[in-house]
């Protein structure tokens, strides 16, 4: 597996063509433009990339300096509300080996995915590469606009997005469930396995990338207990009885 990340671009806050929302002053809580093409404007700016994934050469806008929306006054207020952070806007390097790891994924291609707390959406977009039906959700409508954008930018197909809070479960079921970096809080466990437990078809199963944080001991024993069947694989596959530590590790769910 080759990983490889490349700064193409300089920072921006507009695309080449000028497609941006008007007047607009930088927020970590944006207007988002009409045009699905066109960036909001945030603290700090764009960057873009191009990132190989398994030889596959991705292109990925994200925020140059997502350390500047913890600045914002609006993110202290929303902190102190629900312990919002807006986590989405960071590239998690674990998400680049779980990318990889579902271009090569067990369930069938075409499958109906839903990926949760997609933030800028590399995941999502390997496996609308590999011809996946991808729904990307996340808590941030920002994080939204820019899953479709870099969904668009590499050509791939028009996905569908989900504004998604944990606690607030839909009506809707999909047989794959994936996720990167949702483990990392104890206080959300629960909500994540109820919300599994509700929005995963019956023999569907879950894939939850990890970079083998002290959290995930403690996730994969609340999964246990809340009936799930749990596997640990590591990047390549292989599986382990129990998580890692400090190495990228898949935590595979199933009824």
């Amino acid at each position: 597996m080759k990983l490889n990340t490349r700064r193409t671009t300089h920072s921006m806050n507009r695309l080449p063509d000028d497609r941006s929302v008007e007047n607009a002053v930088p927020s970590a809580f944006p207007e988002l433009p009409e045009c699905a093409d066109a960036l909001p404007m945030i603290p700090g700016g764009w960057t873009a990339y191009d990132l190989t994934v398994a030889e596959h050469v991705l292109k990925l806008i994200r925020p140059t300096d997502p350390d500047l929306f913890l600045d914002d006054v609006q993110v202290h207020e929303k902190n102190s509300q629900n312990d919002y952070m807006p986590y989405w806007a960071f590239l998690w390097p674990s998400a680049i080996k779980m990318a990889a790891a579902v271009l090569r994924a067990e369930w069938p291609i075409g499958t109906r995915v839903l990926e949760l707390g997609a933030g800028i959406g590399l995941v999502g977009v390997a496996s609308l590469l590999r011809g996946d039906r991808v729904t990307f959700s996340d808590y941030d409508s920002t994080a939204l606009h820019m899953c479709r954008l870099n969904a668009r930018l590499n050509d791939l197909p028009e996905p569908e997005l989900l504004e998604l809070d944990w606690r607030e479960v839909p009506n809707l079921q999909f047989p794959v469930l994936m996720g990167c970096e949702v483990t990392y809080d104890a206080t959300l466990h629960l909500p994540l396995l109820k919300l599994i437990e509700q929005m995963l078809e019956p023999g569907g199963v879950c894939w939850l990338g990890d970079p083998g944080r002290y959290q995930a001991q403690y996730f994969h024993q609340a999964a246990v207990n809340y009936g799930f069947r749990v596997q640990v694989l590591d990047e390549s596959g292989n599986v382990f009885k129990s998580p890692l530590s400090g190495a990228f590790q898949i935590l595979r769910l199933v009824r």
